[in-house]
């Protein structure tokens, strides 16, 4: 199952010819000395351009930064911990003015594109930002099916009445995003619906879904329009729309079942060359095959992957790509396990390499992931049943905070090999191992070689300990 909302991230693609908007103006009571805009240019994957300018002692700033042409980008500004959201356009020329002390309640533009800046400043202060509305549909899916389909389309009748208050001077191509916006937000909560809700009534995960549930994706059409992909809801809407279909129709799999999982994700890849326009297809075939790339057979990655680019060979998203694969291919088992520095708290230094010999467990973690620091602490247990086995346990800390993290291994008395990576998600570690979510988990034999795909975790005690005694035999 796909994260019910991970990040709900504005996409738009790195393909696109760029332009570029400028941004000026004063901010009264700065909360630092520097503005940063942000925005993501990558449709499958989290890669955030930051752009700074320096704020003056009277307040005044300007920056000027590319843009992708033709799509609508959201962006964030932040400086110090005060941010707002733009939804820019190519050639925007914005003057702002703020007062740091009262933020959303002060900020202004002028200049061209200004009509959409302040159109998202009053929706800020009166509804919230973007996101709020998805936070508010997912609190619908506690409520029985009839209910929840009425309650989506209220919130979504509630955002077109201000958009109808609030629409003068609005260019018609933004108007049409923002209501699709809503639309397939609602679309996409549709197919989270049947396995959300289920999980809501029992508290725990779960793929046991009553037939009641699957009742909402009567609602769900086949809404397909290639102009809409630089929506983000539709790009959500896209990556589940035949998955829930199926398992509507009565075609699923159980956890665990590989062999059920892949041929229910072969059928899905069916109708997606059959029944999307092809840069839709595109878009969800790509970011398919770089989800699924580290975690299924290296042969069927390259096959996926030559026929995808038989398909598409000037695809915008051929170099991430190649990229994965390259991955997939350098972490599949057999390979060597790249090597890196073990430092440790008290100071004491070894590498990876220096550990052959024995088996050894890489967990990824930080300690502000509350699931991380569970799974290390259930994992003191399991550790008590190998503890005579030639068998390392090596964890990598991505945290920013050094402190916090030595804080919990001292609490909970962890155990192991405690290292820092420096540089959080851009540590060469991380980089090195593809560490995009946490935790993550590698298991090594006792040559260096990684041993599997996708280890058992430390929730996973039984199968865990089964892995790793297999590699003693």
């Amino acid at each position: 199952m796909r994260p019910l909302l991970g990040a709900l991230l504005f996409f738009t693609s790195s393909s696109f010819a760029q332009d570029s908007v400028k941004l000026s103006g004063n901010i009264v009571n700065r909360a630092s000395d520097s503005l940063v805009v942000t925005y993501n240019d990558n449709r499958i994957a989290y890669y955030p351009n930051e752009f700074f300018a320096r704020i003056d002692d009277k307040g005044n700033f300007s920056l000027a930064f590319p843009v992708p042409h033709g799509v609508y980008t959201q962006a964030t500004i932040v400086n110090g911990s005060r941010r707002t959201e733009l939804i820019l356009h190519a050639g925007d020329s914005l003057t702002m003015t703020a007062d740091a002390r009262h933020f959303d309640s002060t900020i202004h533009f002028n200049g061209r594109g200004c009509e959409i800046q302040n159109f998202i400043v009053s929706h800020t202060m009166a509804m919230g930002r973007i996101n709020t509305y998805a936070t508010k549909v997912k609190t619908d899916i506690n409520k029985e099916p009839a209910d929840f389909l009425k309650a989506i389309a209220n919130e979504k009748n509630v955002e077109t009445d201000f958009l109808n208050k609030h629409k003068a001077g609005l260019p018609p191509s933004f108007i049409s995003f923002w209501e699709q916006l809503f639309v397939y937000y609602n679309y996409f909560f549709i197919e989270q619906y049947p396995q959300t809700h289920a999980m809501v009534k029992v508290r725990r995960y779960t793929d046991t879904i009553p037939d009641a549930n699957f009742s909402v994706v009567a609602q769900l059409p086949n809404a397909f329009n290639d102009s809409l992909l630089q929506v983000p809801s539709y790009l959500l809407y896209l990556t589940g729309v035949f998955e829930i279909k199926l398992k509507a129709a009565g075609y699923s799999y159980r956890t665990g079942d590989t062999a059920a999982y892949r041929r229910f994700q072969d059928s899905v890849v069916s109708l997606v060359y059959k029944l999307m326009p092809s840069k839709s297809a595109e878009f969800y075939l790509a970011q398919n095959l770089y989800g699924r790339a580290r975690n299924q057979p290296l042969e069927k990655t390259e096959n996926m992957y030559a026929a995808f680019k038989k398909r598409w060979p000037k695809s915008e998203y051929l170099l991430m790509l190649d990229k994965q694969v390259a991955l997939a291919e350098r972490l599949a088992p057999g390979q060597p396990a790249p090597d890196f520095d073990i430092i440790t708290p008290d100071g004491k230094h070894t590498k990876l390499s220096e550990l052959k010999g024995k088996v050894v467990y890489i967990d990824f973690w930080a300690s502000w992931c509350k699931q991380c620091v569970g799974e290390i602490i259930k994992g003191a247990k399991m550790k008590e049943l190998l503890r005579k086995k030639p068998l390392e346990f090596v964890y990598v800390s991505i945290d920013n905070d050094t402190t916090a993290d030595n804080m919990l291994i001292e609490k909970y008395k962890m155990e192991g090999l405690f290292t820092h990576a420096t540089g959080a998600w851009n540590a060469r570690e991380v980089q090195l191992y593809g560490v995009t979510s946490l935790p993550a988990y590698f298991l090594i034999d006792e040559y260096g070689k990684f041993a599997m795909q996708n280890p058992p975790t430390f929730l996973q005690s039984t199968e865990l300990i089964l892995a790793i005694e297999k590699l003693f035999r």
